[in-house]
């Protein structure tokens, strides 16, 4: 809906240029935001694409970037760009072996975090930067378009920050191509220009273009993860958000023993039907409060109604027993949360599974609500008991 305070058929309105330049100057500036540089963004970005079953190809296209600069040093060992002295000739052997290296390095990494690709971007530049400094002419200049790749994929992984660091040493690497070009090869400016003007375009424009649009696409993206992700009501995992975050869990966190339970209030419809659907609405907020807070280093979500889901991978069943002892106190005689728990103990649990184990705590639940002294009951997998009552 348009602005009303706008003439009709202005869009956008006028640009506040002051504005803006503070804003700017203060996300320089801020130095929370370059300690923590790129670490969130990759998170982000990676959990988009492994989300969609892309993990392994990411894995391959980065890895890719560093080992494609194999065939094209070779293919400069064959052109007038070769290295012309045995030193340059040694620095260039080294600089495409550096890249070999690089590339191998990340594709054999199990689990590549924002640090690993922070360093596998500055080993690159310097790679990068070498191999062109021991070309001969303006292939020296002509080389650091390849830095332009590297840019792109800084700024769709690691942000904008980064980015920033990225392009300065760009613009300086073409600085220093150029002089060395001139200096020591003795090629003209003039020869030099048809090259340098889409080197610092493709460098540093181009790059900075794409951060610009990669970040409103990264903060819409985020808002929409953030909905699909999260119920509003109570600010817990969502159906969809609990699979999600648990699929990322199960391959990151050790574990060997996984409890899932399922939790359902006492009596809810009758309570909403008393007290009407905001009452009912905080009821259901304050209860993901209790779970919040009685619970630690779990995953809880609401999959609908007054049903919520709480799955927790420990290390050791007396790691579970906490988890256990902290549902009871909740739901307990006395306890915050009217409401009856259905819980499977099982080891290690893989997405493959998670299906049938919610499937079994809510068979374990049936059998809490069917006897009211037994508020929790358990199922324990690990030692194949059918259930007992807690």
């Amino acid at each position: 809906m348009a602005d009303a305070r706008r003439p009709a058929g202005e869009l956008w309105g006028p640009v506040d240029l002051a504005r803006l330049l503070r804003a700017g100057a203060k996300a320089l500036t801020r130095r929370s935001g370059w300690r923590y540089a790129g670490q969130a963004e990759y998170e982000q970005a990676t959990s988009w694409i492994k989300g969609q079953g892309g993990g392994i190809a990411l894995r391959f296209v980065v890895g890719s970037l560093a080992l494609l600069m194999v065939p094209l040093c070779i293919g400069v060992l064959f052109s007038d760009a070769r290295p012309r002295s045995g030193a340059a000739m040694a620095v260039f052997v080294i600089s495409a072996s550096g890249s070999a290296v690089l590339g191998t390095w990340w594709l054999r990494l199990r689990r590549p975090r924002a640090h690993h690709a922070m360093a596998f971007v500055a080993i690159a530049d310097l790679c990068l930067l070498t191999g062109c400094l021991a070309q001969f002419g303006i292939a020296k200049v002509a080389g650091t378009t390849y830095l332009g790749m590297l840019a792109m994929l800084t700024a769709f992984l690691l942000g904008w920050r980064v980015l920033v660091v990225h392009c300065v040493f760009s613009l300086a690497a073409i600085a220093a191509c150029t002089v060395a070009a001139v200096q020591i090869d003795g090629v003209a400016m003039g020869q030099l220009y048809a090259i340098l003007a889409p080197a610092a375009t493709i460098d540093f424009a181009l790059p900075m273009l794409v951060q610009f649009i990669v970040e409103f696409g990264r903060r819409g993206i985020g808002t929409v993860t953030v909905e699909r992700n999260r119920d509003t009501l109570t600010g817990l995992l969502s159906r969809a958000g609990l699979q999600a975050t648990l699929r990322r869990l199960v391959h990151r966190q050790e574990h060997d023993t996984a409890v899932v339970a399922v939790l359902d209030l006492d009596g809810f419809k009758a309570y909403n039907d008393t007290y009407g659907h905001l009452a009912g609405d905080k009821y259901l907020a304050e209860t993901a409060q209790w779970l919040r807070g009685g619970v630690s280093s779990a995953l809880i979500g609401r999959m609908g109604g007054d049903e919520f889901v709480i799955v927790a991978l420990r290390l050791g069943r007396t790691e579970a027993d906490v988890v256990i002892g902290d549902l009871r106190r909740l739901v307990d005689q006395g306890g915050p949360i009217a409401g009856s728990i259905g819980l499977v103990v099982r080891p290690r649990i893989s997405m493959s599974d998670f299906a049938s184990a919610v499937g079994q705590a809510d068979r374990a639940l049936y059998m809490a609500k069917a006897d009211r002294s037994r508020r929790l009951v358990v199922r324990d997998l690990t030692v194949q008991d059918p259930g007992r009552p807690d």
